[in-house]
């Protein structure tokens, strides 16, 4: 059986996320609001209203249900890590249902470190640079810095900065 060294979700809980995007929503409920009532106070049935006026009710009620998908996406995403005896596992749900495993024997070498994931990754979510590596960033500005035998880089988020260091250092005893 497996011993769990370290377990943490993160989700976007940043409030400027939310305030764009109730923004964005309420912006695609407006035209939709205005066209609709201007239908009601003219006492037009669906078929005497002007095309414009329907293209615009259609064409907002298609990017309303847009954002509210992408709304929903961005509430539903979670970053999940975990490190065992068995290695690291890193998980994006909904988007990366799948734990994606790193054993020990594939680390060189880790470190803790400060990011800037705009300037460094070109934002939040899972991120794949050329010259940075992937990430997984979801808030924050602490991340673990993973340098692979391959030569590839991962930095994953973290809240937890101590306890990432003690468990990558139980973990990597183990290798």
């Amino acid at each position: 059986m497996e011993k769990i060294f370290f377990s943490e979700e993160q989700r976007f809980t940043q409030r400027w996320v939310w305030v764009i995007l109730t923004a964005a929503l309420l912006a695609m409920i407006v035209p939709i609001a205005i066209s609709v009532q201007q239908e009601w106070i003219a006492g037009l049935s669906y078929s005497e209203q002007p095309e414009s006026v329907t293209e615009t009710v259609i064409a907002g009620l298609v990017s309303f249900f847009v954002m509210v998908g992408i709304f929903t996406l961005i509430f539903a995403s979670r970053l999940k890590t975990k490190i065992t005896s068995r290695g690291l596992f890193v998980a994006y749900p909904p988007i990366y249902r799948k734990w994606r495993q790193l054993a020990p024997e594939a680390i060189d070498h880790y470190e803790l470190r400060k990011y800037k994931a705009k300037r460094e990754y070109g934002g939040y979510g899972v991120r794949r640079r050329r010259r940075s590596g992937q990430a997984y960033i979801v808030s924050g500005n602490i991340g673990l810095q993973l340098h692979l035998k391959s030569g590839k880089k991962l930095l994953i988020g973290t809240q937890k900065k101590q306890a990432v260091e003690s468990a990558m250092k139980k973990m990597m005893e183990l290798r």
